[in-house]
C-alpha cells in the first residue's frame, strides 16, 4: 500500500466513525429542535446507514478516483439530506470538496459539489423553519443555519485553495532553484 493509499483510508474511517456515531446518536437521543415549531424530521431507517457508510467508506478510494468518489460523496449527502433526516453527514463532502481543490486540482468540481450540498441542506432548513410562527426566530434560524452550513461546505474550498495555491508555489521554487546555472567554486 502506497503512502496516499493509507492517507485515504484513515481519513476515510474516522469520517466513518465521526457519521455513524453521529448517526447512532440521532436514533437513541432526543429529536434536533432548536425552536419551538421546528419542523420534524424522519428517522434513521437502513437507507440512512447505506448513504453514510457509503458516503464515507468511499472517501478511501480518493486518491485514485478522485471525481468519481466526490460525486459519490455528494449524492450520498443529497440522499441523506433530501430524505430530511436529522442534521448531520457534513463530513464526507467536506473532505471531498477539499481534496478535489488541494489534490487533484478540480476547482469547478469542487465548486458543484460543494454548491449541490449547500443547496440541499437550505431544502432542508426550508422544511424545518416552514412550521416556525414567529417571523423573527424564522428569521434568525434561516440566517443562523445559513451561515453555518454555507461555512461547512466552501471553507473546505477556500483552505483548498490556500493548500493548493502553496503546493504550487513551492513547485515554482524548487523548478527555478534547478533551472538556475551554479558558479563553479572560486579559490
Amino acid at each position: 500500500m502506497t503512502r496516499r493509499t493509507l492517507t485515504w483510508t484513515a481519513v476515510a474511517l474516522v469520517v466513518l466513525i465521526v457519521e455513524l456515531g453521529a448517526t447512532i446518536g440521532s436514533v437513541t437521543g432526543e429529536p434536533f429542535s432548536p425552536v419551538d415549531g421546528w419542523g420534524q424530521t424522519r428517522s434513521a431507517d437502513a437507507l440512512t446507514f447505506a448513504a453514510v457508510i457509503l458516503g464515507s467508506a468511499i472517501l478511501a478510494l480518493f486518491g485514485r478516483f478522485p471525481l468519481a468518489v466526490a460525486t459519490i460523496t455528494t449524492a450520498s449527502y443529497l440522499v441523506f439530506v433530501l430524505l430530511d433526516h436529522e442534521l448531520g453527514m457534513f463530513l464526507p463532502p467536506m473532505v471531498a470538496v477539499f481534496g478535489l481543490v488541494a489534490l487533484a486540482r478540480r476547482r469547478l468540481a469542487a465548486i458543484l459539489c460543494a454548491v449541490a450540498s449547500l443547496a440541499a441542506s437550505l431544502i432542508w432548513v426550508s422544511g424545518r423553519v416552514a412550521p416556525i410562527d414567529e417571523p423573527g426566530v424564522a428569521l434568525l434560524a434561516w440566517v443562523a443555519f445559513g451561515s453555518v452550513l454555507a461555512a461547512f461546505f466552501f471553507v473546505p474550498l477556500l483552505i483548498g485553495e490556500i493548500v493548493l495555491a502553496r503546493s504550487m508555489l513551492r513547485e515554482a521554487g524548487s523548478s527555478a532553484d534547478a533551472a538556475m546555472p551554479t558558479e563553479p567554486a572560486r579559490s
